[in-house]
Parts: C-alpha cells; structure tokens; sequence
C-alpha cells in the first residue's frame, strides 16, 4: 500500500514538473528571443532563420536608445508618474486599511463591498468622467492629473489587500500593548506595519506596475511631448513596422523592465513571505 502512495505521488509530482517546465518554456522563449535581437546588430524582427545566440553580437542597440534624449526624458516622466503614485497610494492605503481592519463603523462592509466591484471594472471605463473633471480644473496635461488619477486607481486594490493581511494579524496584540498604554498610532507604527511588510512589498510592486505600464490614462490625459512616457514613447517608436529598428526597440524594451525587476529584487524577501502567507492565512 505504501509502494503504491509512492509512485502515485511520483508520477504526480513528475506530471507537475512536465506541465511547469512547458510553462516556463512558453514564458522564457520570448523574452529570451527580445534579449538575442538586442544584442543583434542590424537585424529585423522577422528572420528566416532562428539562432540562441547573437551572430554578431553588440551592446550599441542599448548605448543608443540611452543617448537619445527623448528616451530618458521618456524614463524620467515613468520614475514621476510610478515613483510618486506608488508611495502616495501607499500612505493612504495602510491608513484606511488599518481603519477597515481594526474599527467598526457605519459603510464598512458596503465599503468593502464597494472596493471589490471597483477592482472588476476596466480602467477605461472610468476615464471619461475623470478626464472632464480634470478639465474643469484644469489639471489636464499636468504631472498632478497623472499622480492624482494613478493615486486614485490604485487605492482600490491596495486598502482591500493590505486589509486582509491586518485581518489575519491577532487582535491580541493591540490588547497587549493597550494595556502597557500604547495609543492607537503607535500600536499601528510599532506593531502592525512592521508585521505587515510582506503584504506591503506585494502591494508595492503591483502598485508601481500599473503607472509603469499604463499608456491609455497617457493617452488620454497628455499632449505635451514633454510628459511622455515610456509606454506612450514605444509605441509611436514601434508604431511603423517597416521602418522601426527592432534591434533598438528591443533593448529599449529590457530597459523598460529594469526598474521594475530592480525594485522586485529589494523587495524580493518581502514578496515572497507576502505570497506564502496569503495562501496559508485565510
């Protein structure tokens, strides 16, 4: 009978191993396929021939796209829009969510409610009636209308998941440190944000995606060459099929994903604590 368990588990776990190493192939293959066109020089993206390594390789596709000054004007607009959104959102999330999580009051429930019907609409659903009130204020083709909306769109999803988190932390410990006479900020600075950390590294780097990637809010909101971002700048830099240079689109595409891989990395830990105990914690 035990025999038996055995090979079942081991054909079990060897149906697993196949079915994430095809995953992972899928995934890979084209992102390793954008890196070898990068190191390219002077090819197109269709070629007759599929090769794992560069034939000729250099690194000049990625010393161009920095040397040009639209592309890092393009980066620094992203860093505002991403950088800035994320830490406001945050500060206000850990609040309100700490207020959901630890006090009761009159809407909670239908706010929460509420919380996860917005999350379900698209964006773009929403874009429209705040582009005509950014309008009559006149925030259009600012940095402000962009911190705003992006503060806005992802208070949403960061006050429901860092709620939860609050949730599964005991309640015990509030009465613990109410009893030494620990006030409610400081029983929110000291005790819960820093066992929260998982939850808010998680919430930190879905936060800044958003900003990072987003072109239809760009779109939408800006005119000015000026405040461009990367989003917005590939697209018209790829917009031509025939004439765009894909061994420079594609390092600039690499380039693009360094800010984010960058910030997944310093908060790698954190993630991954935050992504186990989501799925253990109820």
């Amino acid at each position: 009978m035990a025999k038996k368990i055995k090979k079942n588990i081991i054909i079990e776990d060897g149906f697993s191993y196949i079915f994430l190493f095809i995953f992972t192939l899928f995934t890979l293959v084209p992102a390793w396929w954008i890196m070898e066109l990068s190191l390219e020089k002077g090819r197109g993206l269709v070629s007759t021939s599929f090769t794992l390594f560069p034939q000729h390789f250099t690194l000049n596709n990625y010393v161009d796209i920095l040397q040009r000054a639209n592309f890092t004007m393009w980066i620094k607009n992203s860093l505002i829009f991403a950088g800035v959104s994320t830490v406001t959102t945050l500060s206000f999330a850990v609040m309100a969510a700490y207020g959901f999580s630890r006090f009761t009051f009159p809407g909670k429930k239908t706010g929460m409610f509420m919380f996860i019907l917005f999350m379900m609409l698209p964006m773009t659903a929403s874009l429209l009636p705040q582009y005509l009130l950014f309008q009559s204020l006149k925030l259009t083709n600012t940095y402000l209308s962009m911190i705003l909306l992006y503060t806005a769109g992802g208070q949403t999803f960061a006050i429901w998941n860092l709620k939860g988190y609050f949730d599964t932390i005991p309640r015990d410990l509030d009465e613990a440190a109410t009893v030494d006479g620990a006030s409610r900020f400081r029983i929110f600075a000291s005790i819960i944000l820093p066992l929260s950390k998982p939850a808010i590294a998680v919430t930190t780097v879905i936060i800044f995606l958003g900003p990072w990637t987003d072109f239809a809010g760009i779109f939408m909101f800006i005119s000015d060459p000026n405040k461009t971002t990367l989003a917005m700048g590939l697209t018209t830099m790829g917009g031509d099929m025939r004439a765009t240079p894909w061994p420079l689109f594609a390092a600039a595409s690499f380039i693009v994903a360094g800010p984010v891989t960058a910030l997944y990395m310093f908060l790698q830990k954190g993630v991954v604590n935050g992504l186990t105990n989501g799925s253990v914690k109820g």
